[in-house]
């Protein structure tokens, strides 16, 4: 065992297998639609601005890595952290807002509003109630979503380029302090509802502060630029293993500890153990981890005017619309559409489907949470299959895979669609358990069809699209859901199914154009 941090992934004693992971790990990833297009786009740029900067690639990474020895370069506990404080308030959230709608705008008593609340099986008057209640929330629900989705799109076409120039810390610290201080004024929210009634649109209040910090697509852009910077060029797969294991591990620790917590104590309780545990992960960037560019390659000047520069966003623009040889242009474009589209269907999914499963079939958030952790867990098992066993052995080429994976989707929506057990869902979770390895191999075939130079602008590109598509996933899946609750409650599971199955015929088009033409390296690339 080496003593410098970096030697805990030696290259050269995994470097058959960590392909093999990667692959795999990264497709889990995609489950939210967001960690892979980060992790591509950093990469791609760290290496590209090491270039333009004058400095060779091998020899920034080997300085880095010189410097580890003094110094922490390991994110994965903070990222632990951070998606099991997410995933912790998650469901709690949507129960309070649930119990906030029914007493504040719906005047009803508190005790009829109590079974709301998820922890117990609600009774037929209390469903009669929250079939009332759930339209309006499903509105506040969707405010919610298009909040945290406008700015953080604008935010991602700059937040790349800018820590280029300024470091990936500053980036890091910001997002961390976002997510802390919005934990503390939903805290500060749930316990002054426990004292007098509020409007439950004022929890909103709660998305502020980690929006205006880049939300999401911020935090990821910022972990794997960091991460790009300090491992070594072979040890970057196990790097990115690490981390996207440490997300998934704190997915599944706070989807399954979230209804015990909440059973055993109350809502202002869950909420200040998210916000102690985004209050850990910040202190633990702000004491241990140390800036990943060296001093020489921060610029000077203005941060602020420097992060909104719009003739970068005009060379990405020009970048994904130039013409191209063959049909380069026109593959890359039903790739980038494949994955807005995909994303799109998700987030209007995770919008109304928990409302569904308590209208449908009386879940409690007990039963809802560990859903979403049996589906992980399927989703993790469903990948590496995937990658090792069709990918590696039976030689499944990248457009198969990702058809084979979006066929998944399609089954497990129309499993849902026509579900009339709670059995059906978990039969639905198997039949989908490909699913998450549609996202990295369609960014594997933009990585292939693109040039080098580019494909991080192309990522950032389709990042910003994906980013954008709760804008109008949210109100139409709402819209729907309202429509149809009274009848038939997961009819929007068609729309998804019908989604995912445009997704397929796309990429279907992709594979025709690889058989007709398969005599380039980038074709032959993708058909391999």
């Amino acid at each position: 065992m080496h003593s410098d941090e970096e030697s805990l992934y030696d290259p050269e004693d995994a470097d058959t297998s960590t392909q093999v992971l990667d692959a795999a790990v990264v497709g889990v990833g995609s489950i939210d639609g967001t960690p892979s297009t980060e992790t591509a786009y950093s990469s791609n740029q760290s290496d590209d601005t090491a270039s333009k900067e004058g400095v060779p690639v091998e020899s920034a990474d080997t300085d880095i890595n010189a410097s580890s020895k003094r110094r922490w370069f390991i994110l994965e506990p903070a990222v632990f952290l951070v998606f099991l404080a997410m995933y912790l308030s998650g469901a709690v959230y949507q129960n309070q807002v649930l119990y906030q709608t029914c007493v504040a705008i719906y005047k009803y008593n508190e005790s009829d509003c109590q079974p709301l609340l998820g922890v117990s099986r609600e009774t037929k008057e209390a469903q009669e109630i929250e079939t009332r209640v759930q339209p309006y929330v499903a509105r506040i629900l969707m405010a919610r979503s298009l909040l945290e989705s406008i700015i953080p799109a604008f935010v991602s076409l700059f937040v790349g380029p800018w820590s280029d120039k300024f470091g990936r810390r500053p980036i890091i610290l910001a997002t961390y302090t976002g997510y802390l201080t919005g934990c503390i004024i939903l805290t500060i929210l749930a316990f002054i509802a426990t004292k007098v009634i509020i409007s439950p649109w004022l929890f909103l209040l709660s998305s502020v502060p980690s929006v205006l910090s880049g939300g999401t697509c911020a935090l990821i852009t910022g972990i794997y630029c960091y991460i790009s910077d300090v491992a070594k060029e072979k040890a970057r797969a196990v790097r990115m293993v690490m981390n996207e294991a440490s997300l998934l591990a704190g997915m599944t620790a706070g989807n399954l500890l979230s209804s015990y917590i909440y059973a055993a104590t109350n809502v202002v309780t869950v909420f200040g153990i998210s916000a102690l545990l985004m209050l850990l992960a910040l202190l633990y960037v702000f004491i241990f981890v140390m800036e990943s560019l060296r001093p020489d390659q921060i610029h000077t000047g203005s941060k602020i005017r420097e992060f909104f520069r719009f003739d970068l966003v005009k060379d990405l623009v020009h970048t994904c619309f130039e013409r191209r040889p063959s049909f380069d242009r026109a593959i890359i474009w039903l790739t980038m559409i494949t994955l807005t589209i995909a994303l799109f269907t998700m987030e209007g999914d995770s919008n109304v489907t928990y409302l569904f499963f308590r209208a449908k079939f009386e879940w409690t958030l007990k039963d809802y949470t560990l859903f979403n952790a049996a589906r992980i867990i399927v989703q993790i098992f469903g990948s590496i299959f995937g990658i090792i066993l069709l990918r590696k052995v039976f030689k499944f080429s990248i457009v198969s895979m990702t058809m084979l994976s979006l066929a998944c989707c399609v089954l497990e929506s129309t499993v849902r669609a026509t579900a009339v057990y709670w059995w059906e869902l978990y039969l639905g979770m198997v039949l989908g358990g490909m699913r998450g390895i549609m996202g990295p191999m369609a960014r594997a075939i933009l990585s292939h069809v693109a040039p080098p130079t580019e494909v991080g602008k192309i990522f950032a590109f389709t990042t910003s699209l994906e980013s954008l598509s709760p804008l109008g996933a949210a109100p139409l899946y709402t819209i729907v859901y309202d429509a149809t609750l009274e009848f038939y409650p997961g009819l929007f599971n068609f729309i998804s199914a019908a989604l995912y199955l445009l997704c397929f015929t796309l990429i279907a088009v992709i594979y025709g154009i690889q058989k007709s033409l398969g005599n380039t390296a980038a074709y032959q690339a993708i058909g391999s």
